[in-house]
């Protein structure tokens, strides 16, 4: 396949698994190159196991998993997210028809639009990724040869996860961090910035810019920039080696702290819910 069709082939897949529709009510692809980029990595590195934070609609998910299918290797995707995959969501997509918007779940438009052979090698995990991290060695999941970071943008969530992550990796485990934006609310670029590349040699990583841009529900247009961290290069990296034992226990104290109050948040939020619907029946 020349390169003209296997873009092609992607904008496809992005039309129904990563469709947008911006403020002005126009519609683009969002950052579809991201998949051209994943499949590259994965064809290359050839891993077994890969762990993505973030399934959203599948887009990456299922790029990681054609490439398995095409490079004729044996690899699973376990993805991550909060939505059931069996749980309705509005979707937006284009069949060939122009955009629209449906409700449906993730299966069902996978059903309808994968090959079968693409997500057979996809394994979705539901949960919060501090949850799902939590029970991962508890369910002898495997230990991974490759992560996409792709799911909670903020500081803290973006921290955890590539923790969460080194402690399942293999060595020469490659990382791939998505969202390396200057953008409010957004914590990759400063969690780069200011902890990864102070302590890591500078041939083990890389910053990829596929001249892409993303549309904020203010209008404003921001780069999509991507962070490559080569395992091949920095061979077994662990989290002794970036971390000290007391920045580890720190972190992991503050990380259960931040934690349960999130969880007790959303049970004083529900209450309150029930109570105005109580209100509003008597």
């Amino acid at each position: 396949m020349d390169h003209e069709a296997q873009e092609a082939s992607f904008q496809r897949l992005a039309r129904l698994t990563a469709l947008k529709q911006a403020p002005d009510g126009t519609f683009h692809l969002g950052h579809w190159r991201r998949g051209p980029f994943l499949s590259a990595l994965v064809k290359r590195l050839r891993p077994r196991h890969i762990l993505e934070f973030g399934t959203g609609r599948g887009y990456g998910a299922l790029c990681m998993a054609q490439a398995s299918v095409e490079g004729g290797f044996d690899c699973t995707v376990w993805t991550i997210d909060v939505i059931p995959t069996t749980q309705p969501q509005p979707w937006l997509l284009d069949e060939g028809a122009g955009a629209v918007h449906i409700h449906a779940s993730l299966e069902e438009v996978w059903s309808k639009h994968v090959p079968v052979e693409w997500t057979q090698r996809i394994r979705c995990l539901t949960g919060d990724s501090r949850s799902v991290m939590r029970r991962w060695r508890r369910e002898g999941l495997p230990r991974v040869d490759c992560c996409f970071i792709d799911g909670g943008h903020d500081y803290a969530t973006v921290k955890h996860d590539f923790v969460a992550a080194l402690r399942i990796a293999n060595p020469r485990c490659s990382f791939l961090l998505d969202d390396y934006t200057e953008r409010k609310g957004y914590g990759v670029k400063r969690f780069f910035d200011r902890e990864l590349a102070p302590r890591l040699p500078a041939e083990a990583w890389e910053i990829l810019d596929p001249m892409a841009w993303d549309e904020t529900a203010f209008g404003e247009k921001v780069p999509h920039k991507m962070v490559l961290l080569k395992g091949e290069a920095f061979g077994a990296l662990t989290l002794a080696q970036l971390y000290s034992p007391r920045e580890v226990r720190a972190f992991d104290r503050w990380d259960a702290w931040r934690t349960d109050s999130q969880r007790l948040a959303r049970r004083v939020k529900a209450l309150l819910r029930l109570r105005r619907e109580a209100a509003r029946t008597t």
